[in-house]
This record gives structure tokens, C-alpha cells and sequence, in this order.
């Protein structure tokens, strides 16, 4: 018993001296003079400001509603096929952009090319600062028809770095001397080439088993060779209907005036957005709701299209037309390059009436229509 009670006052002894040495720790002295205040400063930005202004949930919301509804996000503009084709990539899959808007020039071939996404048209996340999503290739834009004529059209310039023709008629009407080209078709071609416009000279040869059809091209200096079914200013001309540029017309092509905001006013009003669709209010305002200039100007293009068919410039196959391997007059070649734009540019007049109507003219004249 004597050992239990030493133990405990020893333990008593203990909480005691503790307490004593924090209450030594903890004694305050008297109280200094007050200090001068301080500067008053300017409220600083929300720290979450920028982030806001993409992912704030309701825009970024909208934002990739109306983007998964675009075509350049769903991959319908060729990555497949050509986004991973050094010259093609630039606007056919998210690397070539990219890599041309930072450097001017596509360096090679991209093994694995995806679709546009957000990133392709804005620097985002690289700065964190309020200009970080801006507009990656905005500035003046060369056309490609020549590699000379530069053209600056603000917000525009982004589209219009891919949405222009790729060649201008030159690259097809370009010898000045006879020449002559041999190719052959075989499978469905060659009821298709049979009848070809094979030239003044040509010729059309069937082998012995059918199964093999020798097309001699006869090119005159006459006439022009359509080289590629794939011929044509490329399938965005929309740009050069827009400025009036690229096609053979003998009236100055001239930027429609009624729609000088271009591409961003009717491809990205409040409706649209990032989507790209053209919104049928910005038509109607000034065109009434039913557009039958619209309907003329495309009565006119399908009425070219039968004719340049009847020569064999063009092949008609499930409601589409594609040009053929041909031999054709200079003038016929003219009517068909005008009317590759305005099929290609696919508005119907709306992009440039005053432009689209100066190229039919010319079609028209040249084809005897």
C-alpha cells in the first residue's frame, strides 16, 4: 500500500510541475503601439476567371453540343484518306493543322491522324492566360490558286485557310505542245470509257478476254487533259466564291457586299455556334422564306452538268457527279472548271450571287447553252 501511494503522488507531482511550465510559457507582456495601416490595393482577378470563360459548365456544355455536330469533328472530312498525307494534312486531320499553324509547313506524313478537336484551332492551355484560346491561324491568308494573292478578312482568315481551292485552272491547261496519254480501265470502267472524250486522234481498245480497256488520250494544243477523277479546284471553294477568285469568268470577281461578314456571321451566329451549320434566319432575312433564286441558280448548274456529261468531262453516279480521264476543247475545259467551283462550293449563289452568276454566264456562253 505505502508503494501505491508514493507512486500516485509522484504521478501528481508530475502533472503539477508540467502545469506550472506551460503557464510560464503563455504569460504576455504589454501590448506594443499599433502600426501604420497598409496600402490599399486594387481587388485581384478571380483566379478562375479564364478557366471560366471555356469551362464554365453551361458553355462548355453548349460548346461541345454543337461541336459534336460539326463535320470536322465526326471525321467526314477525309482523315482516313488524306490526314495523314504530308500535303493534305494541314486541314484534314488535328497534327497537320497544328503543326502548320506553328511552323508554316507540314514536315511529313502523320502515322496516326485524328479529327479537329478544341485544341486544333485554339492554343489552349499553354499560357493560362486570358488569350490562351485564341485563334491559332488568323492572320492574312495566301490563296493557294496562285501562291501571290493575299487576302485578310479578320476571324475569316481561319476558314479560309482550308476552305479555298487547292489549284487554279493552270495546272491542267499547262502544255504547249500535242501530247498524248495512254491509260487503262478495267471492272466497271469500262462501260464508263468506252465512249470517253479521248481527243480528235484517240482511241478506245478492248482486249481480247474484256476485261481490259487501252483510252489513248489525244491532247492537241486545242484541247486540255482532265488528268485525275479527282479534277477540279479541290472540294472547298467556298473562299474563292466568297472573294471572287479562281474561276474563268470575263467579269471582275468582286466580294458580295450583302454578305461582308462572311463565314463567322451565318456559319457561327448564336443558334449555330461551333456546329458550322448556316442558320436558315440569316437567309430568310433578306431573301424571303423561300428562296427561289437560290433554286434557279442551282436548275442553271445541274443544266451545265448534263451538258459537260454529254461530252464526257463528267460522270454522273448516284446523284453525284465525278470528272473522267478527258480529252476536251479548251473551251469546254473552262466551262467544266467553272462548274467544279460552284458544285464544290455547294451554296447555290448564296456565298457570292453576284460572283456565282458571272461564272455560269461564262459556262453557259462556252458550252453553247
Amino acid at each position: 500500500m505505502k508503494k501505491a501511494r508514493l507512486f500516485f503522488q509522484l504521478i501528481g507531482l508530475g502533472v503539477l510541475a508540467i502545469s506550472l511550465s506551460i503557464a510560464s510559457c503563455t504569460k504576455e507582456g504589454p501590448m506594443g503601439p499599433a502600426g501604420a495601416d497598409g496600402t490599399d490595393g486594387k481587388d485581384g482577378v478571380d483566379g478562375n476567371s479564364t478557366c471560366l470563360a471555356c469551362h464554365g459548365q453551361e458553355i462548355k456544355t453548349t460548346i461541345e453540343a454543337q461541336f459534336s455536330q460539326s463535320v470536322h469533328v465526326s471525321g467526314l472530312n477525309a482523315v482516313d484518306y488524306a490526314g495523314g498525307r504530308s500535303y493534305c494534312a494541314r486541314c484534314h486531320s488535328h497534327q497537320g493543322y497544328v503543326e502548320f499553324a506553328e511552323t508554316g509547313a507540314v514536315s511529313g506524313n502523320i502515322s496516326n491522324p485524328t479529327a479537329w478537336e478544341c485544341a486544333t484551332c485554339h492554343s489552349l492551355h499553354e499560357t493560362m492566360e486570358a488569350g490562351d484560346y485564341a485563334l491559332r491561324l488568323n492572320g492574312p491568308v495566301t490563296l493557294l490558286t496562285d501562291n501571290t494573292t493575299v487576302v485578310d478578312e479578320g476571324n475569316n482568315n481561319t476558314c479560309l485557310n482550308c476552305h479555298q481551292s487547292r489549284r487554279n485552272g493552270d495546272y491542267y491547261d499547262k502544255y504547249t505542245e500535242a501530247q498524248t496519254f495512254t491509260r487503262k480501265f478495267t471492272g466497271d470502267d469500262i462501260a464508263v470509257y468506252q465512249t470517253a472524250a479521248f481527243g480528235p486522234a484517240g482511241s478506245a481498245t478492248l482486249n481480247a478476254t474484256s476485261d481490259t480497256l487501252t483510252v489513248v488520250f489525244d491532247v492537241p494544243t486545242t484541247h486540255v487533259y482532265i488528268s485525275s477523277t479527282h479534277a477540279g479546284p479541290h472540294l472547298s471553294s467556298q473562299g474563292n466564291t466568297w472573294i471572287g477568285v479562281g474561276g474563268y469568268t470575263a467579269a471582275a470577281g468582286t466580294m458580295f457586299s450583302g454578305h461582308s461578314d462572311g463565314c463567322v456571321k451565318c456559319h457561327m451566329d448564336e443558334a449555330s455556334g461551333h456546329s458550322f451549320k448556316p442558320e436558315l434566319d440569316n437567309c430568310t432575312s433578306c431573301h424571303g422564306e423561300k428562296d427561289v433564286y437560290m433554286d434557279a441558280i442551282a436548275g442553271r448548274v445541274e443544266a451545265i452538268g448534263v451538258a459537260l456529261e454529254a461530252i464526257h468531262a463528267i460522270h454522273e453516279e448516284d446523284g453525284e457527279y465525278h470528272p473522267m480521264y478527258a480529252s476536251i476543247t479548251r473551251e469546254q475545259f473552262q466551262a467544266f472548271w467553272n462548274f467544279m467551283i460552284l458544285l464544290e462550293d455547294r451554296s447555290n449563289g448564296a456565298h457570292n450571287p453576284t460572283y456565282t452568276e458571272a461564272l455560269l454566264d461564262q459556262a453557259e456562253d462556252l458550252l453553247g447553252l
